[in-house]
């Protein structure tokens, strides 16, 4: 596992235009692999077949690129505690779980299963924003595990390191990370700090959508809720801004939206046209050759 977690918590089927655009981005790399092939081919006057094969795999890459992502978990204040928080059933499945403490000595919970010598992997991480990122070192928020046997391990902050999710293109700051084996049992863990911040915490090695999470009302929130929760601070409500920042910021209707979703489909649709293109031309070329 690499030092800094992933938390990709993007799907292949979010319309967002955030990640449309990272779709977009793939796409046309793709297309650059895929031209290469072509010209690769057709040099080297290479069976067809063989060609199309390779450009199968290239385009099951997305899919399968695009799916690879922590399960996101939103935490709300009414899961205050790890009884009223979400039950994971297998803690070995990737999960990030966001939330926010909306004061000092706030708390939120949640418990997590493990097996007996099951991989056991906490970290803990921030928004790179503000007020997060201008918190010190006390007043940032920390984790609380209590494995099956009552043993207490606090995950307090000991780095910064930066980490920028290209997927998302939010950044976040990693607090903390442990690593050990774990026992049998439920573990229960506890977010708290002494100022009103956002965080994140990750668990798990296996990237898998849609497994079994008890004790939850809102588990289809998804990639909206994350970017809801990056997007508000705990100190500002909900979809506001600050009365100096607000008359400089043009509204983004649905309407701008929706021009903007349109316009990245019909981008990636000719992307796609383009790579097929390449396909009927390569077929063309070498089956003039064969003849």
């Amino acid at each position: 596992m690499s030092a800094v977690p992933t938390i990709r918590h993007v799907t292949a089927l979010t319309t967002d235009r955030r990640f449309i655009a990272f779709g977009i981005s793939y796409l046309v790399s793709q297309s650059a692999q895929i031209a290469a092939v072509v010209r690769a081919n057709l040099v080297a006057e290479l069976n067809i077949k063989k060609f199309l094969l390779t450009v199968l795999a290239l385009v099951a890459l997305l899919p399968a690129s695009a799916a690879k992502a922590h399960d996101p978990i939103i935490l709300t204040p009414d899961q205050a505690t790890p009884a009223n928080g979400p039950l994971i059933l297998d803690g070995t499945i990737s999960f990030a779980l966001y939330g926010a403490l909306d004061s000092p000595k706030d708390t939120r919970g949640f418990r997590v299963n493990f097996k007996e010598g099951d991989p056991l992997y906490f970290s803990i991480l921030i928004p790179d924003l503000a007020p997060e990122n201008q918190l010190d070192d006390a007043s940032l928020p920390f984790l609380e595990i209590t494995d099956p046997a009552g043993s207490i391990t606090k995950l307090a902050v000991s780095k910064k390191v930066p980490f920028a999710e290209p997927y998302s293109g939010t950044n976040y700051v990693v607090l903390n990370q442990f690593n050990s084996v774990a026992i049998a049992g439920t573990y229960s863990v506890v977010v708290t700090g002494n100022s009103p911040s956002r965080f994140t915490v990750s668990f798990g090695q296996i990237e898998m959508f849609g497994t079994p999470v008890e004790n939850i009302a809102n588990r289809d929130l998804g990639v909206d809720g994350v970017m809801s929760w990056y997007e508000n601070s705990p100190t500002q409500p909900p979809d506001t801004q600050a009365p100096e920042t607000q008359s400089n910021t043009p509204e983004v209707t649905d309407q701008t939206k929706t021009t903007e979703n349109d316009q990245s489909f019909l981008l990636i649709g000719f992307v796609v046209a383009a790579i097929i293109a390449a396909i009927a031309v390569a077929f063309k070329v070498s089956k003039k050759r064969n003849n």
